[in-house]
């Protein structure tokens, strides 16, 4: 029997799943795999590319080396680290329930989750996994792993020019 949970029960669901992996100090991952900076390059240039999705904070997004060419925005490790109350806790929810909106449309596509170097990214691929998306994948060695190699990124017109 599948479940259909609205977008808020989505999240709320995403928010129990990280913070019980994240207390509990899990590091395995069964719903994950990882896919390679190279493999990933290669999706990328196919005629049915993956979601990018950046897990990142917004300084190291938009700082740096910049972020992969395409990648969504959605700082999800933001929600168990970063707020200082429930209030802003609760507007962080409601900014990511609008994300979510954005990228409902991949549930069944493949989706890649980056973080600096694939250790959150392995926490998000669990997350969106167990929100309902089918083909979830974290990149191994994260962003960092990436910019070594020498691939393309790109800077979003959000740097300000630092």
């Amino acid at each position: 029997m599948k479940v259909k949970l609205s977008r808020r029960g989505m999240l709320f669901k995403i928010v129990r799943v990280v913070t019980s992996k994240l207390i509990r100090g899990e590091y395995h991952f069964s719903n994950v795999t990882e896919i390679e900076a190279e493999t990933l390059r290669e999706h990328m240039a196919s005629s049915a590319p993956p979601l990018l999705i950046d897990v990142r904070d917004v300084n190291e997004y938009n700082s740096g080396f910049g972020h992969l060419p395409g990648a969504v925005h959605i700082p999800l490790m933001e929600l168990v680290v970063k707020f200082p109350n429930a209030q802003k806790f609760k507007e962080a929810i409601t900014d990511l329930e609008n994300r979510f909106g954005e990228i409902q449309p991949y549930m069944d596509g493949e989706v890649v989750t980056i973080c600096p170097g694939g250790g959150f990214s392995l926490v998000a691929a669990e997350i969106m996994a167990e929100a309902g998306f089918k083909n979830v994948k974290s990149l191994a060695g994260g962003a960092d792993g990436w910019f070594k190699l020498g691939y393309p990124t790109e800077k979003s017109e959000l740097d300000g020019g630092s």
